[in-house]
């Protein structure tokens, strides 16, 4: 049983029964006001040459205002060449120079192996920093996915040695038989987009395309094989890993919850790109990207999906249709999605694509939008959603706007997002620039 997910992708989009979205306030000029926030945009870093996106990630180190900004070049999917890095300490006013970092896609044995990082977090009580790495192994014309967890005394600046997260039986790692069946088939997972510190103390990430268990028949009515995902494809399931300070090894003991998963005629790649966000009540709420790609778009239709957990993420319940307010699911392609709890307002946000019409798999990607998460329900609220940018005249019908990072800056407490918009030249999808959005929150 084998399961296809290129790294980086940001995967495709579900459903049940179709509905409108509301249009959101356009924003006209680069600088405009909306129902949430006035949003500015700017070209952050011009694309290189011809047929090569810039890409740009950024975020804080640690609990002050040290910035990591990383830098790189993609000229095809899910294939990020010649990463540099460079440091802030003063909030982005000075960088240093840029350093060249280890190229994350290498090809030993004639195999191609991406090994890099995901999200982190910064341990509070002089803990380290800790974050989750992705180990993808692409064999035979199959994505294996699996995932580590390392700590970093210094500021992420160095690691220590990695260790593997398991939830079941089977060989672990091990770097004299990397390519041993025994591991590739055992403990698949992909990082989610981010670790949440619990009002509990814990530490919980959210890992999706993991094995469901081997005593369950795949829920695939239809057989259905997509994207390299075989019919009998078990890594269709997503778990919550929970992480402990043990201060007796001075070490975090991770914990994988119950999984859980959706029927391919539902969700035809599983449950994808999870955020996690906690709740004002305690509550644990993980928000999925999923997928109608090979399934008839007029039936399936493309929606996130969400979870709640009140132990935790120990058990996660049944998941459904992210919605509004109302009840009513909105449409959104397979793609990246965000969440942040703004530290002045004190609200949840959700930043993702929302479509006025059904969605195909991945597309379309437009518009990106923000919106407030009423934490009762917990749902979208239809009356805050708010453009952050659509497709223009200029743009191509390709165009995504996805794949972004996210942080509030701490200073002034703005959101800002560093996304390329691939596509954006109808003459060369890969010939884009990175920019910055700033939204000044109402």
């Amino acid at each position: 049983m084998r399961c296809l997910f290129a790294v980086l992708l940001l995967l495709p989009g579900v459903a049940f029964a179709q509905q409108e979205s509301p249009t959101p306030e356009r924003a006209t000029s680069e600088r405009a006001t909306t129902r949430l926030a006035e949003v500015t945009r700017e070209v952050n870093r011009k694309h290189p040459r011809a047929k090569t996106a810039a890409m740009v990630s950024v975020r804080y180190v640690g609990p002050k205002l040290l910035r990591e900004e990383i830098h790189s070049t993609m000229a095809k999917s899910d294939t990020p060449e010649r990463p540099k890095r460079r440091w802030s300490e003063d909030n982005g006013r000075s960088w240093s120079d840029d350093e060249a970092l280890p190229e994350l896609v290498t090809h030993p044995e004639g195999v191609r192996v991406f090994w890099g990082p995901g999200p982190q977090f910064h341990g509070a009580e002089r803990r380290p920093t800790v974050s989750i790495w992705l180990r993808q192994t692409h064999l035979g014309g199959v994505y294996y996915n699996h995932l580590f967890w390392r700590v970093s005394n210094d500021l992420t600046r160095t690691w220590s040695e990695p260790k593997q997260i398991v939830y079941e039986a089977g060989a672990s790692f091990d770097s004299d038989k990397p390519f041993d069946p025994e591991f590739l088939h055992n403990n698949q997972a992909y990082f989610g987009n981010n670790i949440l510190r619990h009002s509990n103390g814990s530490l919980i990430h959210v890992a999706a395309a993991a094995n469901i268990p081997r005593d369950v028949p795949v829920p695939n009515p239809k057989k259905l094989s997509v994207m390299g995902m075989p019919a009998d494809a078990r890594c269709i399931g997503s778990l919550c890993v929970v992480g402990k300070w043990n201060d007796q090894d001075s070490s975090y003991v991770w914990t994988a919850g119950k999984p859980v998963w959706v029927s391919r005629g539902i969700s035809s790649r599983g449950l994808m790109e999870p955020e996690v966000a906690e709740l004002k009540d305690g509550r644990v709420l993980i928000v999925w990207r999923t997928s109608n790609a090979g399934l008839d778009p007029n039936k399936v239709h493309g929606h996130k999906f969400f979870s709640l957990s009140t132990d935790g993420g120990q058990t996660l319940d049944e998941p459904r249709p992210w919605t509004y307010d109302d009840g009513t699911p909105f449409s959104s392609p397979s793609s990246i999605h965000r969440m942040i709890r703004h530290s002045t307002t004190g609200k949840l946000y959700w930043i993702g694509n929302i479509s006025s019409a059904p969605p195909r798999g991945n597309s379309p990607r437009y518009p990106l939008v923000i919106a407030e998460v009423d934490e009762e329900i917990p749902a979208i609220r239809r009356d805050t959603v708010t453009l952050i940018d659509d497709r223009r005249k200029a743009d191509s019908s390709e165009l995504q706007l996805s794949n972004f990072s996210l942080l509030e800056n701490r200073e002034n407490q703005h959101l800002e997002i560093y996304l390329t918009r691939l596509g954006e030249n109808p003459a060369d999808f890969w010939g884009a620039d990175a920019y910055k959005y700033t939204l000044r929150l109402r």
